[in-house]
Order: structure tokens, then C-alpha cells, then sequence
């Protein structure tokens, strides 16, 4: 089968007898064999089995899991490919949702060593990663995308009997060790700086009651002038070079003003990069857990014109905001949400978005009603995967 383009998910897109076929690991201009793992009524969801012409832009992947390790699927690919294909899957995405606008710009990041944090299931006492779309143990001695500090600090860490979990984090200058369990364990000896004991049953991982057994049981990280404290169990973007470019472009598209509205806040991420900008702050996030650390952020960074509240974004009255900053899950804005908006008519949203098709779907309601997108960049924050962050202007057109 020859391979027509890339497509939202990292698929290459065939077809044949009337059906679309979505190929895992295919580029562009191959022609391939596949082996069929989902046989529906319109489509196929497939496999490469052979490649019978290959993509000048294949390479051979540095790491030796890669293809059974559930993590890097684009690591046999020349990362320039990378960043033009994200930006056809975003082109591809934005015409089916009736919108013609290209990104302005495509942000690299590094490609190895990126990520601040990892979470490695443990069987057996060994540590690893399930595979892609499986539950086959791959255990793992060196991971690419990873810091090399994590790396280290993996490979410290000998016998984890006894527990589901290990997750790692890097502060940079601090690491931290969490040690998850159904009951209390005694924790292997490492070097990391901060470690802690997590007790749960739940399908969450960072999840459970907590005990700090070194250090203060958080990791700080500054990004720009702003200073962060991260909790174990807090989200925090997994590249911090990634994140201090979302950072200034949504500070650049949110420009200043009297009243911003920082939607599904967080710990406060880009409120408190926002602060110097506007008289006023609210963020607004389900979380209680969240709203406290960002709280606390506001507190050590001596900014005092921010107000974090625990509540539904649906429910948070926008009237008075001119500015909305949104950076929501995966599943995009709520129905509720989106409602909230187009009835507050606030003139400038900046969207953050880590999923494309949810991002186009509401980038479309956007628009038919009320909205024009101005621009869009993509920030490579995922190296080695099909995934990418989407910061987005729309400014309100009545």
C-alpha cells in the first residue's frame, strides 16, 4: 500500500477498496505491507509488516527498545521530517474543520533528554514500560527522552519488590524519587534529593497517601523570574525548555490589560507569568489540590494581584474579563465552558492545546460564532512522538 500523508494519532493514510486505512510507523511515499489490527465498517487500523520502499527520511533510532517500548514512535524519523509532518497533521485537522490558517511559526526542542519526568511500571522488581497498546513488560536500562539525570538515578535504584510504581522527577538542581505501593515498604537507598512514599490501590498513579522520607517533599524549578514549587503529585509541563516557550508566547499573545481570566489554571502556570501584565488575575481550576499549590506559588514569588479559585470553568462569571488564557485537558473546552465564553464575549482568548483534533473541533465553534484566529504556533514539546503543544490568538470579530 502507498502512504498519502501523515494524520492526527502519527498514522500514514492509504486507501483502498473505499476504506481508509491508518498504518502505524508508515511516512509519506512509502509503499508498504501491513498487518490488520482493527477491521471496521469505513476504516482499518493497521501495522507496518514489510517496507517494500522506504522514506528517505527513515533513520535508524538510537535506542534499542524502540519499536517494542510503548513510548517513541517517531524515532526512526529525521527530526526535521518531524516538524513537517505536525505541521501537516495541524493543516490536515484545520481544513476539515473549515479553517485556513497555517502555523506561524514551528518552535523545535530538543530532541533527547527532554523530559523532566518519567513513570515506570515495575514488575518482577524490575522497572520498565508496558508496550504500545499491550500489557508486555519491556524493562528498560536507558530511556533517550528522558534526563539524563533520571537515567542515573534509574539505574541507582536495584530491587523494587514489592511495589507498582517509580516515578522520577528532575528539578535540575534537586531529584525526586516516588515509590508507589499498595503498603508501606521499605524504600531502596538512591541519591535522589527528594523522596517519597505513595500508598494507593488506585488506577492513578500519582495518587494515595503521601510520606515524605527526604528532603521537603517537593522539587522547585524557575521558569524566566517565576519560581515554582511541584508537589509529587502535581502536573507540571514534562520539558522545561518547552515550557518556557508556551510561557512566552502566551504572554506575548495575551498582551496587557485591566482583568485576565486564566482558565484550568493549574498550579498557576502561565498565571504567574502573566502577573507583571495585568492589574488583575483570576484563575479558575476544579482541582483543590491545585489551587493550593498555586497559592503557594503566588506566595514565594511575592505576587499578590492573582486569586486562584477552586470551582468549574462553566460556572466562573467571564463578565468584566477582556482576556482569557485556556490550557484545558486533552478532551478540549467542556460544552459548559465554551457556552461560558461565547456568552461573555471576552475580545481576546489565547488557547493552549496539547490535542489537535479536540483544539480544531473547538477552534471551529469559535469561529462560526464569534471569533477570528489570528495565529497559531506549534511548540514541539514531544520530540520522538506525534505530539505537540498548539498556543493559539482569537480575537473576538463583534
Amino acid at each position: 500500500m502507498i502512504v498519502e500523508k501523515i494524520v492526527a494519532g502519527g498514522y500514514g493514510l492509504s486507501r483502498k477498496d473505499g476504506k481508509v486505512y491508518f498504518i502505524r510507523n508508515a511516512y509519506p511515499g512509502e509503499d508498504v505491507d501491513i498487518r490488520i489490527e482493527k477491521d471496521q465498517k469505513d476504516f482499518v487500523i493497521a501495522s507496518v509488516e514489510r517496507i517494500n520502499s522506504q522514506s528517505p527520511y527513515r533513520r535508524k533510532a538510537i535506542c534499542e527498545y524502540f519499536g517494542t517500548c510503548g513510548g517513541c514512535e517517531w524515532m526512526d524519523l529525521d527530526y526535521r521530517a518531524q516538524l513537517q509532518y505536525k505541521k501537516e497533521i495541524f493543516l490536515d485537522q484545520m481544513k476539515h474543520a473549515g479553517i485556513d490558517i497555517s502555523p506561524s511559526k514551528i518552535i523545535p526542542t530538543s530532541e533527547y533528554n527532554y523530559r523532566n519526568k518519567v513513570e515506570f511500571v515495575v514488575v518482577n522488581g524490575q522497572a520498565g514500560f508496558f508496550g504500545r497498546n499491550s500489557h508486555r513488560f519491556v524493562e528498560i536500562e536507558k530511556c533517550h527522552i528522558i534526563s539524563e539525570n533520571l537515567n542515573t538515578l534509574r539505574r541507582e535504584i536495584k530491587d523494587l519488590r514489592g511495589f507498582s510504581h517509580l516515578v522520577l522527577r528532575d528539578g535540575i538542581e534537586k531529584k525526586m524519587a516516588i515509590f508507589v505501593s499498595t503498603k508501606m515498604r521499605e524504600i531502596p537507598n538512591s541519591s535522589a534529593d527528594e523522596v517519597v512514599s505513595l500508598i494507593s490501590d488506585s488506577k492513578i498513579v500519582l495518587s494515595g497517601r503521601q510520606r515524605t522520607l527526604k528532603g521537603r517533599g517537593y522539587l522547585e524549578i524557575k521558569i524566566n523570574d517565576i519560581v515554582y514549587r511541584i508537589p509529587p503529585k502535581s502536573f507540571f509541563q514534562v520539558n522545561y525548555e518547552g515550557a518556557k516557550i508556551l510561557a512566552d508566547q502566551v504572554v506575548e499573545y495575551a498582551q496587557d490589560g485591566k482583568k485576565l481570566a486564566d482558565l484550568y489554571c493549574g498550579v498557576g502556570f502561565f498565571s504567574l507569568q502573566l502577573a507583571k501584565k495585568f492589574e488583575h488575575i483570576t484563575g479558575i481550576e476544579s482541582s483543590p489540590s491545585s489551587i493550593i499549590e498555586a497559592r503557594k506559588n503566588a506566595i514565594i514569588n511575592e505576587i499578590k494581584n492573582l486569586d486562584f479559585k477552586v470551582g468549574r470553568t462553566a460556572d466562573f462569571n467571564l463578565k468584566g474579563y477582556s482576556t482569557v488564557v485556556m490550557d484545558p485537558p486533552r478532551s478540549g473546552i467542556d460544552r459548559g465552558t465554551m457556552q461560558n465564553i461565547l456568552n461573555a464575549k471576552p475580545e481576546r482568548l489565547v488557547y493552549v492545546s496539547c490535542d489537535v483534533s479536540t483544539f480544531s473541533r473547538d477552534a471551529r465553534i469559535l469561529v462560526q460564532k464569534l471569533y477570528n484566529i489570528k495565529d497559531a504556533v506549534i511548540v514541539d514539546m514531544f520530540p520522538q512522538t506525534h505530539h505537540f503543544e498548539i498556543v493559539s490568538l482569537f480575537e473576538r470579530v463583534i
